[in-house]
């Protein structure tokens, strides 16, 4: 959590400027070209994610030695420090290729480079050495390869060059860019910080039944909503950009339909699947409720949604607000994390996140209305909601042994009958569907 907080600082919040800006470069209504935008960043990033990778070491060798409990544990968290570079440049180069909207390459990509990077950390820890210096000689190793061939795949393009930095260019963006720094320290206290109360309230082994159930929950999120919310922010900034607002309103609401349409299923199937699918990939030792999992893919989801909600915020660059909202969300997690998780347990600290997370998406849509209005259907709200829970009271009907082949078969009679339900109750999606089926006719057909 620590090294998460020294990256945050990193950078900067520029990385959160490359999206917003590219879309001004792409458009014409801000000076400069592709070249220049895309060295200003990587330069800008590669000096600000040195600075305060070499900071943190220096301040972490001098810190007294009583203050880390493991002998080596100073030294190797010092030799650690190039990952705040690494990750802070990667961040950067991450929100290029998302700015691009090259989905696809985004995806695979991420999810090589996580792969791979398990399958490095593992042969250092077992051919090399089995410590705290194998493990983040590995994760170093890895993270630079991957960070390696990301900037060289854009080297290739001619896109970076040292003398086409601008400095009105880095300095727009870190203007745009500070008070987002603040929001992501607060947004990271927001998601994590309950976890120290959790500890100091209930002890370490809830802390590790909440973490596992949190991490589970939002590896599986990120696999099945990411790609939505990475891909909805540069096509709206774009089509702002090049359409104005009506289209714009437009685009986001078919979009915040397709998000329902999407998350309120997942809920569903997790509610039904996920304390067994849990225990399943860890052990026994992590035995969760329902609702606990309810509580934290809820607030994931509501998460997942923000980008859609807070496109005014976005558009009008409106940054003290995401700070100032990210911040009253942090400090409501913790009162009520404080206030829940003793008479509830680590479900409380569930439900804190989740009010947390309504707050942030609720004050982001109210200051943004101006720009972009996004209206929530509620009929679209209800009739997904009833097809969702339909699916679950099926999944949950279907006891197979062994658990395995249960989860299995669940999670695809699950999805066989969302997916029937909402192509026979839903006229848009039907229509979209297809589309879908007539593209890939048509590109059969074109082959020789």
């Amino acid at each position: 959590m620590t090294l998460g907080f020294l990256v945050s600082f990193g950078k900067l919040g520029l990385q959160k400027s490359v999206v917003r800006f590219y879309a001004e470069v792409e458009a014409g209504t801000r000076p400069g070209n592709k070249v220049e935008f895309f060295s200003t960043v990587l330069f800008s990033m590669v000096a600000v994610g040195a600075a305060i990778a070499a900071a943190s070491a220096a301040i972490v060798l001098l810190l007294p030695r009583a203050w880390f409990g493991h002998s080596g544990a100073q030294l190797v968290i010092a030799l650690a420090a190039p990952l705040v570079l690494f990750r802070v440049v990667d961040s950067a180069m991450l929100n290029l290729v998302n700015a691009e909207q090259k989905s696809g390459f985004y995806s695979l990509f991420t999810a090589v480079r996580k792969y791979v990077g398990l399958a490095i950390v593992l042969l250092v820890l077992f051919l090399v050495a089995r410590n705290l210096y194998g493990f983040f000689f590995g994760t170093m190793l890895a993270e630079g390869l991957a960070l390696a061939y990301i900037v060289h795949h854009y080297a290739r393009q001619h896109l970076f060059d040292l003398r086409r930095f601008s400095r009105p260019l880095f300095m727009a963006m870190l203007t745009f860019g500070l008070p987002l720094l603040g929001s992501e320290l607060s947004y990271q206290l927001l998601a994590m910080g309950g976890r120290y109360i959790i500890n100091y309230q209930l002890g370490p082994q809830q802390l590790g039944a909440y973490s596992a159930a949190y991490n589970f929950s939002e590896y599986l999120q990120n696999i099945l909503t990411l790609s939505f919310a990475q891909a909805i922010v540069p096509m709206y900034l774009r089509q702002w950009e090049k359409d104005g607002r009506e289209k714009t309103e437009a685009f986001l609401q078919l979009s915040l339909r397709y998000y329902l349409a999407l998350a309120l299923p997942i809920l569903a199937g997790m509610a039904a699947i996920g304390p067994d699918l849990l225990r399943l990939l860890a052990s026994d030792n992590y035995v969760v409720s329902a609702s606990l999992i309810v509580f934290i893919v809820g607030g994931m989801l509501v998460a997942g949604g923000t980008p859609i909600f807070s496109a005014g915020i976005y558009i009008e660059k409106l940054t003290k607000v995401v700070l100032y909202s990210v911040l009253a969300s942090a400090v409501l997690n913790m009162a009520l994390t404080a206030w829940l998780t003793r008479p509830l347990g680590i479900e409380g600290a569930a439900l804190a996140t989740l009010a947390s997370y309504l707050l942030y998406s609720a004050a982001t849509t109210y200051y943004g209305r101006r720009t972009v209005h996004v209206r929530m259907p509620w009929a679209d709200l209800a009739k997904f909601t009833a097809l969702a829970l339909i699916m679950y009271g099926a999944v949950t009907h279907i006891t197979l042994n062994p658990l395995a082949l249960r989860i299995v078969v669940q999670i695809a009679a699950g999805a066989l009958l969302y997916g029937a339900l909402l192509l026979l109750t839903d006229r848009p999606i039907r229509e979209l569907a297809s589309k879908g089926i007539a593209r890939l006719r048509l590109k059969r057909a074109q082959r020789p």
